[in-house]
C-alpha cells in the first residue's frame, strides 16, 4: 500500500506501466478486495478497454468505478491507469453550517 492509501499494480500492457487502485472513503479491506479484483482481471486482459469490460462484468454497477489513463506516475514518461472505486453514497448533510 502506498502512502496516499492507494495500491500500485505493475502492468506492462497497452502502453501503461502500472495500475493505481484507489477506493476513497472505503475500508482497507474494501480497497484490498477491489485491488485483488483489478489485479486478477489485469492478468488476463491486456488492454485498457478489455480491462474496463472485465471489471464492469465483475463489479456491481452501484457504486461503480472510474478508469482513466494518467500521463505519468512517479517518473516522467511512466504512464499508468488510475482505477477508482467510487465512494459509497452518503447521507445528505442536514446542517448547512457543518462542512463535510
Amino acid at each position: 500500500m502506498e502512502l496516499d492509501g492507494s495500491v500500485i499494480i505493475a502492468w506492462d500492457a497497452d502502453g501503461f506501466s502500472a495500475i493505481q487502485v484507489r477506493a476513497p472513503r472505503r475500508t482497507v479491506e474494501e480497497l484490498q478486495a477491489f485491488a485483488r479484483a483489478v489485479a486478477d482481471a489485469a492478468l488476463v486482459h491486456r488492454s485498457a478497454s478489455a480491462l474496463r469490460v472485465a471489471l464492469r462484468a465483475h463489479l456491481p454497477a452501484d457504486p461503480g468505478f472510474d478508469l482513466e489513463p494518467r500521463a505519468r506516475h512517479r517518473y516522467p514518461g511512466e504512464p499508468h491507469l488510475l482505477v477508482t472505486l467510487r465512494p459509497p453514497r452518503g447521507e445528505p448533510n442536514p446542517d448547512p453550517e457543518i462542512a463535510l
